[in-house]
């Protein structure tokens, strides 16, 4: 038995979204023993920046979506993550503590970088249990074939191999002039190889994330409609620097490109909550809102990390705690807010499934009891 079937045996959906008093004594009707999973991941997004967290209004635009998303379902308010990119994405990926898996660090050019293939995500193993599995948005833990989400148990995704900042490096001559190769928006499909379809420069930049939004509707619909449970892990670009609003919300707040980019963002997560509620799925989809690291410290995208010290890339409170809000109606319960500690890795085994009869277990501070 290899290393995924003997780790699919061993962790199971955490269905312990069941009250407490029955979590040990059921298990979830068949109906929800594959729950859809929307794993929304925003870049940079601090503490601060979201209505329910302190933000919205406040920081130049409401988010009167991710607003309600938190009304429906439960929200951590000590939930914590790595402080950066790379580290905290190959976390979620694994449920490993990036030290372990070598990407304890945003890789600085040259050389190979990103998760080993022996690593086990999160999409490998959904995957081996009947799930279609996308990803759509920001990659960042490796950018050679062999290291890509199709080579990483995704069937499908679309976005970027690493990060927005390269965005400048096209309309840059020195950059021109050094032959520095540009960042690619790629697309691929388990079992192919990955193509590009456009370097990722400024105007592509605005673009992205109504692209992604766009793919992540059409890859739930697919799945609907071919009759299978689906993982979309959906990494968007925002608000990552430059935090450059798409043409259709630039000047929308009249408070500049970051409450703009705001909007932007709420809108989107409005879109794919419509097409969750059109496509008749809402009762067994559990949608996840959060961000990988705390906020910009960047000029002039500076962003928010609320009542806390501190940006991405350091040891403070303000770069490791971020928004959590999970949705699961009738099994997690609304409007309610947790103090619980949880990290980023207990969502690996909080979503893992053997099979089509999940045991119940528990991941502290998620769910009900």
């Amino acid at each position: 038995m290899n290393r995924l079937s003997l780790f699919a045996t061993a962790v199971t959906l955490a269905a312990a979204v069941l009250p407490a008093a029955t979590a040990s004594a059921q298990s979830p009707p068949a109906s929800a023993s594959k729950p859809n999973i929307v794993f929304i991941l925003m870049d940079n997004l601090g503490y601060g920046e979201v209505g329910v967290y302190g933000g919205g209004i406040t920081r130049g635009a409401p988010t009167p979506r991710i607003d309600r998303l938190a009304v429906e379902g439960t929200r951590l308010t000590n939930f914590n993550v790595e402080a950066q990119c790379t580290p905290s994405r190959s976390a979620i990926m694994t449920g490993r503590f990036s030290i372990r898996s070598g990407t304890h660090s945003v890789p600085i050019g040259g050389g190979l970088e990103g998760l080993t293939q022996w690593e086990v995500t999160i999409a490998e193993l959904l995957s081996s249990a009947g799930y279609a599995t996308g990803a759509f948005g920001k990659w960042h833990l490796g950018s050679e074939d062999g290291r890509l989400p199709n080579d990483q148990g995704f069937d499908e995704w679309y976005g970027i191999p690493r990060t927005t900042d390269e965005a400048f490096w096209p309309s840059e001559p020195a950059a021109k002039a050094a032959g520095v190769p540009f960042e690619q928006i790629m697309e691929g499909q388990k079992g192919a190889k990955s193509r590009a379809i456009a370097v990722y420069d400024l105007d592509q930049r605005r673009l992205i994330d109504a692209e992604i939004t766009k793919r992540t509707i059409d890859f739930m619909k697919r799945s609907v409609s071919a009759g299978k449970p689906f993982y979309a892990y959906v990494p968007f670009t925002l608000v990552h620097f430059p935090t450059l609003p798409n043409p259709a919300f630039a000047g929308k707040t009249g408070f500049g490109d970051f409450p703009d980019a705001l909007a932007e963002m709420d809108a989107q997560v409005g879109e794919i909550l419509d097409a969750v509620d059109a496509l008749g799925i809402r009762q067994n989809t559990i949608v996840v809102f959060t961000s990988d690291n705390g906020p910009e410290a960047t000029w002039p995208w500076q962003g928010s990390s609320g009542p806390w010290r501190g940006y991405y890339f350091t040891h403070m409170e303000g770069s490791l705690r971020v928004p959590f809000i999970v949705r699961w109606p009738g099994r997690i319960p609304a409007g309610r807010v947790s103090n619980e500690i949880v990290h980023e890795v207990d969502t690996f085994t909080t979503f893992a499934v053997r099979g089509a009869k999940p045991v119940a277990i528990r991941a502290v501070g998620l769910w009900q009891g």
